[in-house]
């Protein structure tokens, strides 16, 4: 990323992180005593709903699309093991505080980097996100490069960014993520009810990328990403395979030379 770009990631994580801290002011209370938090769905509007689905700004009630995405998967490590910890550092009094300024912090940052290449995040996952790109069908090695130079400058420039302003505001240790790539056709669809809707892909890519997110400060790439990488521009990229993967996926990890 170039300097104007991590000056963008870093004004998103400052901006997350600055509106958690507000938030958490707020709301100290009652969380503390109790974690427990409703969640809702998206409202249907007439027949479609609105949609973060690269490709697809609304998506339609009973009207499925198939669409070819790469998705790109950004997990957070152990961050049961920090919710959990009660150890106390500059202005947090316990681990869910900790966790919720570290995801507010991080998850807007890993969505603007991804914009950068064209990657929407359809789903905050917690501790992560789900990123979807669509494949550019006349250059789909072009769509592979893209969203994996979004993901390196996830685990490498982005969380560099995150962990300083988090170590200069609470002095807290370096936090660690790995990022999932996977590229498949996925069902552009409405799940919930007819009063609850929400817009979702659903794939082997998104399943895949799950699975594949699991390493720590890594890329892992599924074998479609592999197979579909430029002809003749592998350059200074070098993959080795992993070992033990569910059944039936294979994978990669990704190190540049």
């Amino acid at each position: 990323m170039n300097a104007d770009e991590q000056k963008k990631v870093r004004d998103a994580a400052i901006a997350g992180l600055d509106q958690a801290i507000k938030t958490w002011g707020k709301v100290r209370q009652v969380m503390l005593e109790n974690y427990g938090m409703e969640s809702r769905g998206i409202p249907v509007m007439d027949s479609a709903t609105a949609s973060n689905i690269p490709g697809h700004p609304f998506v339609d009630y009973g009207k499925p699309e198939a669409t070819e995405f790469v998705a790109m998967v950004v997990d957070m490590r152990n961050s049961t093991d920090r919710l959990q910890n009660l150890q106390r550092f500059e202005g947090i009094e316990d681990g869910f505080q900790r966790v919720y300024y570290e995801t507010s912090a991080l998850l807007p940052a890993l969505a603007t980097t991804a914009l950068f290449k064209g990657g929407h995040v359809t789903e905050y996952l917690g501790d992560g996100a789900l990123i979807l790109f669509k494949v550019d069908t006349d250059d789909r090695g072009q769509t592979v490069k893209d969203a994996y130079r979004a993901a390196s400058d996830c685990v490498t420039t982005s969380r560099g960014i995150v962990n300083e302003l988090l170590s200069n505001r609470f002095r807290l240790p370096a936090l660690n993520i790995g990022a999932g790539l996977s590229m498949s056709h996925a069902i552009v669809t409405l799940v919930g009810t007819r009063d609850f809707m929400q817009a979702k892909a659903i794939g082997t890519c998104v399943w895949e990328a799950t699975k594949l997110s699991s390493g720590v400060n890594a890329v892992h790439v599924s074998q479609k990403m592999r197979d579909g990488w430029p002809t003749g521009k592998v350059g200074t990229i070098s993959f080795s395979k992993l070992n033990n993967l569910p059944p039936k996926l294979t994978g990669f990890s990704v190190s540049e030379r």
